[in-house]
């Protein structure tokens, strides 16, 4: 593999990861995380579907976001923030919030967590740190 095709690329081109736990139908792919250039945190890109949601959850973890296109909002305890183009947002640990699209078109994001926020950049870790385990044997 060439430096270019290390370093550069389309998040349409990453593999989608399950992440029906969220929502049905979400799309999900990691950009940056263990194994692909950040080994502590994680950035995701989701589209959730026109008129979906993910319902009402809670984390001892911030999440940092950017919203890419689309029309939405993420209610954390009750206070709403528009999710819209050009839009960022930081939700702070231990607050409950969902994310609404009311639009007729995806809603497009990005979302950073701590790895162990994320169960697909957590099993990565884990499996770097145990490969690195057995090479020190």
């Amino acid at each position: 593999m060439s430096d270019r095709e290390q370093n550069f690329g389309s998040i349409y081109d990453l593999p989608l990861q399950n992440a029906s736990a969220l929502a049905p139908d979400i799309q999900k792919r990691t950009v940056y995380g263990p194994g692909r250039f950040w080994d502590d945190f994680v950035m995701r890109h989701f589209i959730l579907p026109a008129h979906k949601s993910i319902p009402a959850h809670k984390h001892e973890w911030d999440h940092l976001m950017f919203t890419l296109s689309g029309d939405g909002y993420v209610d954390v305890e009750g206070d709403r923030y528009e999710m819209k183009t050009g839009f960022w947002t930081r939700i702070p640990g231990d607050k409950t919030h969902e994310y609404h699209n009311y639009a007729d078109i995806p809603l497009e994001f990005f979302c950073i967590v701590p790895t162990r926020g994320d169960p697909h950049a957590k099993k990565t870790s884990m499996r770097a740190e145990r490969a690195a385990k057995t090479q020190e044997k």
